[in-house]
């Protein structure tokens, strides 16, 4: 085919396009506009009577054409519609006519025109009608590329910059607008949205489906909910190499367990095949290989980093309006997580909207849709409702008295296979081939699981900080426990009633106490006892394991300590 018969081809092409947007945008004028609940109802069809789908030919600038008269060319367009598969300009502003005498006595009909500022509601209306905006499953997609984007109210805010003053329509209400005429029009998707597939240059993953598809490639009709410029080998490399790391840095099978399902899970929450109800800590001493694994799954994602003190104060709105729409909510290096920080962490880890607003901008409902993961070396004590989510992943702690160089040493290869240098960032960032290795990597031992999340219980240390004290009241436990001793009567020991008097003071010092108890594994309650003299039973008060995990944890840190301290000078 020579370069002019393509030309007329696309021509025709466009001409297909060109009538397929003016009979849409003639359906949605003509629709009944009464019937939509806001007192700017009418201004709709009004502003829509004034645009004007321009044609092409041959030439360089397209133009009007009304019938009988001459081309009007139209050098600057008002605005450029593209949905990925055509694309077509559009004139906004009002057109009138006039009979001119030509030269040789003829009489023509020539065009004029006066631009005029398109509202924001019309550009969104026509991306509707032209396929760049979609619905499917009652939910909006931004499909112009091979990679959708699921369009948040929030999004919708910042991709047309609706909301602000001036213009006539909120946000929601734009929204609205879109809705009832897809209500009536019912306009179907240009591109299959694959609303569950990552797809590479030579492989496909099916969440939806459950299955990698090996030699398929991306597809021009075709939008993904993720595409990624990486090859099958490249990918299957990292994916063995990731595997190898984290048997290396993982300190036992439960944790390994639940640190091998956490990429494959936050993908399915990501592409809504499941809703998010729980959230991942991954937690150990410092320079243990947390952060590098969080550098390898953040890397596919859209991810967040969070920062708990901005999420307090005057100023949180704007915070919690910067994590709209993240897959991947990441709280590192946090210092200890108590109840005050619970609040907002129980936002992040288990809700999936909040009104939140950008500088300039009205509130808006923000997608925090995201699974929260939080990477810490404190203690991480909470509620018995949040830890009833919480997955825990606990990582080995680095041998005693490793120097730095030994360590880099051996972190060094897994540094250079996962992360890179790039010029947005002044440290290393993780690599989407290593990414996608962990994804598979995870997907497949999903498989091996049926497809199961049966998470596994892991207690934390909570007490290899370099923070952490026992207080009085603890150390006195701990040690009677070395003894053997698992029941306390803490009324038979006037020197422990003292130090609870001393260590718990205040309104709050019953809670105070119950904490210090739950923090190493144990709790108050009242146990039966014989009083042989009296040859009957009575209840007292006592000091009870209530999770052996934990205390024998608290345990061997409390003999730790112990032989520290007996360490000669």
């Amino acid at each position: 085919m020579t370069g002019t018969e393509q030309r007329l081809e696309a021509l025709e092409k466009q001409k297909a396009v060109w009538k397929t947007l003016a009979s849409s945008l003639e359906q949605v004028k003509t629709l009944p506009w009464e019937q939509f609940d806001n007192v700017d109802s009418a201004e709709i069809p009004k502003a829509l009577d004034l645009v004007q789908i321009l044609h092409n030919d041959v030439y360089e600038y397209p133009f009007i054409q009304i019938a009988g008269a001459e081309k009007k060319r139209v050098k600057r367009p008002s605005l450029f519609l593209n949905n990925g598969i055509n694309s077509i300009s559009i004139f906004y502003g009002g057109t009138n006519t006039k009979e001119k005498r030509a030269e040789d006595g003829t009489e023509k009909i020539e065009i004029s025109t006066s631009s005029k500022p398109i509202p924001r509601y019309v550009r969104t209306i026509l991306d509707y009608l032209f396929g760049t905006i979609a619905f499917q499953n009652n939910a909006m997609y931004l499909i112009n590329d091979c990679q959708f984007q699921l369009l948040s109210e929030f999004e919708i805010s910042k991709r047309y910059k609706v909301g602000g003053k001036g213009n006539k329509f909120s946000t929601h209400e734009l929204l609205d607008i879109i809705q009832f005429i897809h209500t009536h029009l019912e306009l179907k998707p240009i591109k299959k949205i694959k609303t569950a597939v990552i797809a590479c240059n030579d492989f496909q993953l099916d969440l939806y489906g459950k299955k990698l598809l090996p030699d398929r490639t991306i597809q021009e009709n075709e939008a993904y909910f993720k595409v990624f410029d990486c090859n099958w080998r490249d990918v299957m490399d990292c994916a063995q190499t990731y595997d190898d790391y984290l048997d290396m840095v993982i300190d036992d099978p439960d944790s390994l367990h639940n640190a091998k399902l956490q990429p494959i899970y936050t993908m399915l929450v990501a592409c809504r095949e499941i809703t998010k109800s729980r959230f991942f800590i991954s937690k150990s001493g410092v320079r243990t290989g947390k952060g590098l694994r969080h550098k390898v799954i953040s890397s596919i994602f859209d991810t967040k980093d969070i920062d708990l003190d901005a999420l307090k104060g005057k100023m949180s709105d704007f915070a919690w309006a910067s994590y709209d729409g993240g897959e991947m909510l990441l709280v590192t290096e946090a210092g200890e997580i108590n109840r005050e920080l619970e609040r907002y962490l129980k936002i992040l880890a288990t809700e999936s909207k909040r009104p939140a607003r950008s500088i300039g901008q009205n509130y808006a409902e923000v997608n925090l849709t995201g699974v929260l993961a939080i990477d810490s070396n404190e203690a991480v004590l909470l509620s018995s409702d949040m830890n009833s989510r919480a997955v825990n992943i606990a990582f080995r702690d680095r041998p005693k008295g490793e120097s730095d160089k030994a360590r880099e040493g051996i972190f060094k290869p897994y540094w250079n296979a996962f992360t890179e240098h790039t010029k947005e960032s002044t440290s290393r960032t993780g690599k989407t081939t290593a990414g996608l290795g962990a994804l598979i990597s995870s997907f497949l031992y999903w498989q091996t699981e049926s497809y199961q999340f049966n998470y596994r219980n892991v207690e934390m240390n909570n007490f290899n900080s370099d923070t952490f004290e026992f207080d009085d009241v603890q150390v006195f436990i701990l040690e009677e426990r070395s003894k053997g001793i698992d029941v306390i009567f803490y009324g038979e020991y006037p020197e422990l009633v003292q130090l609870l008097k001393e260590a718990y003071q205040g309104k709050n010092k019953t809670d105070q106490r119950r904490q210090a108890l739950f923090n190493i594994g144990w709790k108050q309650a009242n146990r039966k006892v014989f009083l042989q003299n009296e040859q009957r039973y009575t209840s007292k008060k006592a000091f009870i394991i209530s999770n052996a995990s934990r205390a024998g944890k608290a345990m061997a840190s409390y003999l730790e300590s112990l032989m520290g301290n007996s360490n000669p000078p």
